[in-house]
């Protein structure tokens, strides 16, 4: 076992003579195994244990055994306690997600920027991806737990836990036996209990069968994260702005990762059915709910991922960005500016263009974005006479409806009003050079 975490700890580059590491030490054959083995490899080690309170007094026993453990070892140990029924509740989360998130926190909180060992093994790493292809998975789900990920490594990886038990009866090191493990009531346990065993009767060797097949994955699905990583530079045009013409030229499998790429930089959960959803409405335009007050709007060529202004309530009012799309109660907004000469070739194709587009340099002072105020009033293009927006709402709209039509108005008054359209003096001719188109649906 000791030559395959020397083999591990090489092949990833995890660790330098140097540099100290905390072991991850639940006093189970696992952790118990790597620190000894860290330890007898010359690291600089000391450990964390934390006691999730979930077991009562076997909990308590298992944080007295790993305090003996590293007194005999004389290793410098972290002890916690953390209430993870209570997290779990009012997060939302199950108790093994509760758990995990609270051992990392705690592990983060102790490790004094040291990198940070946990004990995974190539036996958990087969569970895992068992466990992933049951809930159905893409390519990244199959190529199982990463030996590195930031600061975290795993330098039992290619070690079975078969191996390990051999290791510490060696050196006749007692360790102690979480009894959850023994039950089936937990998915990872059934996996292991019922699964394997009867894949074993198929192939004795499965685990080396299994380190074969992650090793070819893990290659492909690289090439292909490196593909997707150099395509987000070209896709992105501002933070949240990125191009769903070029998402749509290149093949889905990057197409998508570049959807991963985009909702992780913007710190969003990234699941496989929020980046189909957002690949389709790139696909075809539209607008779709990402997350709690964020849309994801995509038209023209364009794919935009805001929030929703939590301040709008019936009143709304805010300076328009040009670069920008807005959501407004249930409606997306968007300005799309251009030069004359790209203006008109559309032009030539959509007629309506005209209602709806305005010249940028006629704008007098900021421009406003908002919804009816009294005493407003337009003269709209192509009509004589000036309107009051009351008189004109009380013969169109529902009153139900007034209040969340939208305007937009520079120092002089409104220039536009949704549904209808610019007013005269803002219209686009002869000498206009830059034009503002709005968008709404």
């Amino acid at each position: 076992m000791i030559n395959k975490v020397e083999k591990a700890i090489k092949n990833f580059s995890m660790l330098s003579k140097n540099e100290k590491v905390l072991v991850g030490l639940s006093g189970g054959a696992d952790s118990v195994a790597l620190m000894l083995a860290l330890i007898e490899l010359g690291y600089k080690v000391f450990a964390c244990h934390i006691n999730h309170q979930l077991r009562g007094d076997e909990s308590d026993r298992d944080e007295s055994f790993c305090r003996k453990l590293c007194k005999d070892n004389e290793i410098e140990l972290f002890a916690e306690k953390i209430d993870v029924n209570t997290f779990c509740k009012e997060n939302k989360v199950g108790t093994e997600e509760g758990a995990r998130i609270l051992r990392y926190q705690v592990f983060s909180k102790y490790s004094q920027e040291a990198k940070i060992a946990t004990a995974h093994t190539n036996s958990d790493n087969l569970e895992t991806v068992l466990i992933n292809m049951s809930r159905g998975t893409s390519l990244p789900g199959l190529c199982g737990i990463p030996p590195i990920r930031d600061n975290i490594i795993r330098p039992l990886i290619y070690c079975s836990r078969q191996e390990i038990e051999e290791y510490l009866k060696e050196k006749n090191q007692e360790y102690v036996t979480d009894s959850t493990n023994l039950s089936c009531d937990y998915t990872r346990n059934k996996i292991r209990h019922n699964v394997i065993p009867e894949l074993a009767k198929i192939n004795p060797a499965i685990l080396k069968a299994f380190s074969k097949m992650i090793e070819g994955i893990n290659l492909d699905n690289n090439y292909l994260n490196n593909l997707a990583e150099n395509a987000f530079t070209d896709i992105q045009i501002n933070s949240n702005t990125f191009s769903s013409r070029l998402l749509m030229e290149m093949d889905i499998a990057i197409s998508k990762r570049c959807i991963a790429l985009i909702l992780k930089s913007l710190d969003l959960e990234c699941s496989s059915d929020r980046i189909a959803d957002i690949y389709n409405i790139c696909k075809n335009d539209g607008k779709i709910n990402v997350s709690g007050n964020v849309y994801a709007v995509s038209k023209s060529g364009k794919l935009k991922i805001s929030a929703i202004d939590k301040g709008l309530n019936n009143d709304f009012c805010f300076e328009a960005d040009f670069e920008q799309t807005y959501f407004i109660k249930d409606k997306s907004l968007t300005f799309y500016q251009q030069n004359i000469k790209a203006y008109a070739n559309r032009a030539n194709v959509n007629r309506m263009l005209a209602n709806i587009s305005f010249d940028y340099d006629k704008i007098q002072g900021k421009a406003i974005v908002r919804n009816r105020r009294d005493g407003d009033k337009i003269k709209f293009m192509n009509n004589p006479h000036t309107t009051k927006i009351k008189t004109l709402f009380n013969s169109d709209i529902p009153q139900e409806k007034r209040d969340d039509i939208i305007l937009l108005a520079d120092e002089e008054g409104v220039i536009f009003v949704e549904g209808y359209r610019i007013a005269e003096r803002v219209r686009v001719d002869s000498n206009t050079t830059s034009v503002v188109t709005v968008s709404i649906f």
